[in-house]
């Protein structure tokens, strides 16, 4: 009988650890610079230096209003030290910040930057800050919006 509860308490205790979750800090997620990707013929970009491909058809969708408003367009990514993915392109108003789910993207903030489409962006790693350069003005962001305004 004392062979049974010791066999059943180590089960138990194995169990319980083996539920407790890993956790790897700190950790750095920032690429150095960033990703100008340019769109196929079906709205897909790939990035092999990093591994990373999607389809960004329902992000021009959501900018323009226009299903193939992607097309012969480049889109400008980079991520952050926290692992946010910033995302903009051409004629766009707005910078869209995405975090990570299970094979996909999770929309957590629309920057707007203004009424005038963006030139010539170009993004920056600025620790803590992603910096966004067009047309003389320099944006520092954040995953939350604009830290500093525009300069």
């Amino acid at each position: 009988m004392a062979y049974i509860k010791i066999f059943l308490f180590l089960i138990i205790v194995s169990l319980l650890s083996s539920c407790s979750s890993l956790t790897l800090t700190p950790a750095e997620f920032g690429w150095p610079i960033e990703g100008v990707l340019k769109i196929d013929k079906n709205g897909f970009v790939k990035e092999d230096r990093n591994a990373v491909s999607f389809d960004t058809k329902a992000l021009f969708l959501e900018e323009t209003q226009d299903s193939l408003g992607y097309a012969g367009k480049t889109l400008h990514v980079i991520r952050n030290h926290e692992g946010f993915y910033f995302m903009t392109s051409v004629d766009f108003k707005n910078v869209y910040v995405f975090s990570v789910e299970k094979n996909s993207f999770t929309l957590e903030n629309k920057i707007e930057l203004g009424e005038i489409g963006l030139k010539n962006p170009a993004f920056n790693q600025r620790k803590p800050f992603i910096e966004l350069i067009d047309d003389g003005k320099s944006y520092k962001l954040t995953s939350e919006g604009i830290e500093e305004g525009a300069q």
